[in-house]
Formats: C-alpha cells, structure tokens, sequence
C-alpha cells in the first residue's frame, strides 16, 4: 500500500529517530503519522477537524469495530512516559504506528 506522503514523512521521521536511538522522538512522529492517517480516513467521519494526534489516538482506542490489537497499539501510543500507569508505553513506536495507519487506509 503506498502511504499519502504526509503520512509517509512523518513515519520516514520515526523510523531515522528510533534509529537513532530516540524512542521518544520516534514515539511524538509516529503519532503524528497515524493522526495524519486517521484524519483523512473514514474513520473520522463526524469528528470535528482538526483533531489533534492525541485525539485522534485516544478516538482510536475507544473505538470497538477496530481490532483489539489495533487499539492496543493505539493506547500503547497514546501513553506517555510520564503517564504510563497500567499501560506500556510503545517501545516499538514504528510496528505499533504501522498496524493502527494499515487498518485506518485499508477500509
């Protein structure tokens, strides 16, 4: 599938951070990239826009007609390291973005 360039930029951005050793950055990019995603799939029909990348992260966790590991990933995303909780926060922000965008374009 080939990404809507914003899209592909922003998930080209997480991918040289975590490269580079910066999950925190790959993290902020990666959300992005599925914000970006998400605002121009079906799945925001009757969201206002813009959302911004933690709405839409947050609208994605809740969302029960998505896959379970979808949402995982979303709410693994969603998660900040300041804010973990109960939930992990992504250590692999990169697969986790992938799964939620190819679900988000697919339909």
């Amino acid at each position: 599938m080939e990404l809507p360039v914003e899209v592909a930029a922003e998930l080209a951005h997480s991918v040289d951070a975590a490269d580079e050793g910066n999950l925190g950055k790959a993290r902020v990019c990666a959300r992005r990239a599925v914000g970006k995603a998400f605002m121009i799939s079906s799945y925001s029909t009757g969201f206002p826009s813009p959302l911004s990348a933690a709405q839409c992260l947050k609208a994605l966790t809740e969302m029960k007609n998505l896959p379970e590991e979808v949402r995982a990933a979303a709410r693994r995303l969603a998660t900040g390291v300041a804010e973990k909780g109960d939930v992990s926060i992504s250590v692999k922000p990169v697969e986790d973005a992938t799964a939620i965008i190819t679900q988000l374009l697919a339909g």
